[in-house]
């Protein structure tokens, strides 16, 4: 009896200290059905928790606040997987920025070319100087200050950064990209992490570059899983670069789980 006793309070202990040992959650991810999903554990070790979404066309997750994009909608979650607000929206993916506190974000909608902001509670049309984007593929966004706009465009076989008013009234800057290659995607932190000769390559804010060696196949797309996680995709799988500085690395995500 005494054993048994012993036994059960051991396990109560065990399941009390659940919580406490719980894997951290890393961010969200979608999986190979396109569903999104949190990403739990440390670098290189990673588990799948369950889907919180059904098919997602894009989807990106700055730690406390998330975008993603259906077919036919365009969303705000929180770090729960909830939903904050959602909006109809032309189908097609999306490009997400986050401001660098992560309480607001820009949704660029590639198909009819409209910028939508979330301000924290609500989302808001953004009216843009269409006549700077002619002629011009946006393959990035970022969100560097509470009036502005970054947009990578490629201009023939060179990227740019154009940074544009949330007014229309005209550009503020520009500048070629040099040794930028896409895909590209711009951290709130104004990193800019991209594919270069042998695999990835993050430069950061200061120009200073850090280089991790991957095997890439041509295509793949870059999101932001969390701070400081990316998530690559492609017909290979999906893999997480961490690009946090002194952590850098590449690893695998595991396959869709329960």
């Amino acid at each position: 009896m005494m054993k048994e006793i012993t036994a059960l309070l051991l396990v109560s202990a065990w399941g009390w200290a659940q919580p406490a040992i719980a894997p951290p959650q890393l961010g969200f991810v979608l999986d190979g059905a396109r569903a999104l999903r949190p990403a739990y554990g440390l670098a290189g070790n990673f588990i799948l928790g369950p889907a919180v979404t059904g098919t997602v066309v894009t989807a990106a997750f700055s730690g406390s606040l998330g975008l993603l994009k259906t077919d036919s909608s365009l969303a705000a979650f929180d770090a729960q997987g909830k939903v904050l607000a959602s909006l109809d929206a032309s189908p097609g993916p999306a490009l997400f920025a986050f401001s660098p506190d992560s309480t607001s974000a820009l949704a660029y909608i590639a198909s009819s070319g409209a910028l939508v902001a979330w301000s924290g509670n609500a989302f808001a049309a953004v009216s843009l100087n269409s006549g700077e984007l002619a002629a011009d593929a946006v393959l990035a966004i970022a969100f560097p200050g509470p009036l502005e706009a970054s947009l990578i465009v490629l201009r023939k076989d060179s990227l740019w950064e154009l940074v544009l008013p949330l007014d229309a009234s005209g550009l503020i800057s520009q500048k070629a990209l040099t040794g930028v290659h896409a895909p590209v995607l711009v951290l709130p932190s104004g990193d800019l992490v991209y594919r270069d000769s042998a695999g990835i390559a993050i430069r950061r804010a200061d120009a200073s570059e850090v280089h991790i060696g991957a095997s890439l196949p041509a295509s793949f797309s870059l999101q932001q899983m969390s701070q400081g996680w990316v998530q690559l995709t492609c017909l290979n799988g999906s893999f997480a670069i961490r690009a946090t500085h002194g952590s850098e690395g590449f690893y695998r995500l595991p396959e869709q789980q329960q």
